[in-house]
């Protein structure tokens, strides 16, 4: 991928950095921009060197969402179902059912589905001049991408419902206290904060990170004692690593373990 198309990917040891990278259109992801991050995506899968993928965009835009010049495409008895199955469904699939680890780093709006695909991560950091933004209801839509379940899953109903009804845009403040992101940092630090935060986490237990992803995304559908069994099961995986035998070995020397994800 060239630094001219719609998508930039690159990766730093065990860490690829996905950027949506049409600034001037405020990185709105019309149909070539959203088939470039399934492209991205499969290819930091097939990395077996990566760990942690970063998501973020150019210009003064995450993404604002779907291309509105594509809105001819949205008319017929489908057309925005079958957008929304077809394109963004596995956008946010590859998101939440990856054993990577994905960071939102919002630096700048997000908006529309690029909400959903920023909340959808496992982690966000946020430039402290950017917003998060459901304008749904200025155009006579409804959200999509699952921003619905996901909003109420990190504000509750009458806040969730006040964003959508409202469209007003959320501080990065207002969205730290909220939980809706982990973390606000200086614009110009975003990319490095970003970029240190993947790094650090990629020197952890791959198989602690990637079970305990697994754990807490089933958590949200299951009660309190199919989330236990769940733990056990994958905390008898980790006890039988070579990762966790090694890593105990380093904890008695006092040495700094080395994770191989085994």
């Amino acid at each position: 991928m060239t630094e001219d198309a719609n998508v930039v990917y690159s990766s730093d040891g065990h860490v690829a950095t996905i950027r949506i990278n049409r600034p001037k259109a405020m990185n709105s992801m019309n149909a070539a921009t959203r088939r470039e991050i399934l492209t991205a995506q499969a290819k930091a899968e097939a990395d077996d060197n990566i760990r942690v993928v970063i998501l973020t965009g150019s210009g003064r835009a995450f993404t604002s969402g779907t291309d509105l010049k594509e809105l001819g495409e949205f008319h017929g008895k489908h057309g925005m179902f079958d957008i929304s199955v077809r394109d963004y469904k596995p956008i946010i699939d590859g998101i939440t059912e990856s054993d990577r680890i994905y960071i939102a780093a919002i630096n700048g709006v997000a908006g529309g589905v690029g909400l959903s695909i920023a909340l959808s991560c496992d982690l966000a950091l946020m430039a402290e001049s950017a917003t998060c933004f459901a304008p749904f209801s200025n155009i006579s839509l409804v959200p999509d991408g699952g921003l619905s379940w996901l909003l109420l899953q990190h504000m509750g109903s009458k806040r969730a419902f006040a964003a959508i009804a409202e469209a007003t845009h959320i501080s990065a403040k207002d969205c730290e206290e909220m939980g809706l992101v982990n973390r606000v940092v200086a614009d110009d630090a975003l990319d490095a904060e970003a970029a240190a935060w993947g790094a650090s986490l990629a020197e952890r237990a791959p198989l602690s990170l990637r079970y305990g992803k697994r754990i807490l995304r089933a958590a949200h559908t299951q009660s309190h004692a199919q989330t236990a069994l769940m733990e056990s099961e994958y905390q008898n995986k980790c006890a039988n690593s070579s990762d966790s035998a090694n890593a105990i070995a380093a904890f008695i020397t006092k040495q700094k373990p080395v994770f191989k994800g085994r």
